[in-house]
């Protein structure tokens, strides 16, 4: 940390404080000039560690946040602190996106949600296929930088992966107990409070939530206590409040299925009609033809500007 300084907490959690802080010699190993950093003492840091190998092995990833170093410092009490590097988000979180609209009363169009979702599925796509389960996909979880290549829509990247599990394809890791969930409760699936079941249909579970919230500006599910809400996610279905089209509530339909054997994977998510109308919009290079064929066997059409191009 001899190199950084420390100049204001961004926030807190469970492990301890992440600060912004700058790079006073940006010629060190840790190169950034900027950066998120998540301290915590060294005999409460193994979870910090841990995040820190995972994203290791995540790096590369555009909706991923990319881990930049880690180091112990001495700080104050000279007690040993471990700090992880973490690139830095200027746009906050989705969380505060989302209390941003609800405050200035502008709800995200349905447009706009999709090309967010679409980003977070090319995040989890990028956790699955390297073996990982996120376990706790969350507004609060998603970070937010700007993108002005995309006229002011925001670039999402997924973080916190303090509670990632090692779950291969077609593998899932099982407690066998009730109410062993590992993720945040309201956006858990009913399957880790049954059962402890805990596979990569519990992201797609957590996704639908968060995009839920997006599009309402509300959780899905409304509760007195903590027991109400776990009576609730494993005996009621999710109820999505406000104006929502037909092709945006069949996605999250997709993605709240209860039995995680039949909820969608990323692959049937991205092909989806909602998000490929989102990504015919936002990322018009991407389509190499005139109509995509979505799963219900209808041509999801490409604005005709693009057409005639």
């Amino acid at each position: 940390m001899d190199q950084w300084k420390k100049l204001h907490v961004l926030g807190a959690g469970s492990f301890g404080k992440v600060y912004y802080a700058i790079n006073m010699h940006p010629s060190s190993f840790l190169s950034a000039s900027v950066a998120a950093v998540k301290c915590a003492d060294m005999h409460r840091s193994i979870s910090l560690q841990q995040e820190a190998e995972i994203l290791t092995t995540l790096k590369d990833s555009p909706y991923v946040v990319q881990f930049v170093g880690a180091d112990v410092s001495n700080d104050s009490g000279n007690i040993p602190t471990y700090n992880l590097f973490l690139e830095y988000a200027s746009g906050g979180s989705l969380h505060d996106l989302i209390i941003n609209s609800k405050m200035r009363r502008i709800q995200m169009s349905e447009v706009e949600v999709g090309f967010y979702a679409y980003q977070l599925l090319k995040g989890i796509q990028h956790v699955h296929e390297k073996g990982w389960v996120h376990c706790d996909i969350k507004p609060a979880n998603v970070l937010v930088f700007d993108n002005a290549e995309r006229g002011g829509m925001r670039k999402l990247k997924l973080a916190d992966f303090g509670l990632s599990l090692r779950v291969p394809k077609g593998v899932a890791y099982m407690t066998g107990a009730t109410l062993s969930n590992r993720g945040t409760l309201p956006y858990a699936p009913p399957e880790s409070l049954t059962s402890g079941f805990h596979g990569r249909a519990y992201d797609i579970w957590s996704l639908g939530c968060t995009v839920a919230e997006m599009m309402t500006g509300s959780r899905v599910w409304i509760y007195r206590n903590t027991r109400d809400l776990q009576s609730q996610i494993m005996n009621e279905y999710p109820m999505i409040r406000g104006n929502v089209s037909e092709i945006a509530n069949d996605f999250l339909h997709k993605c709240l299925i209860k039995d995680p054997l039949r909820r969608w994977t990323w692959e049937q998510l991205l092909q989806h009609p909602f998000i490929q109308q989102a990504v015919c919009s936002w990322m018009p290079e991407t389509q190499q033809r005139t109509a995509r064929v979505n799963p219900f066997g209808c041509a999801v059409p490409v604005p005709e500007k693009h057409f005639i191009n």
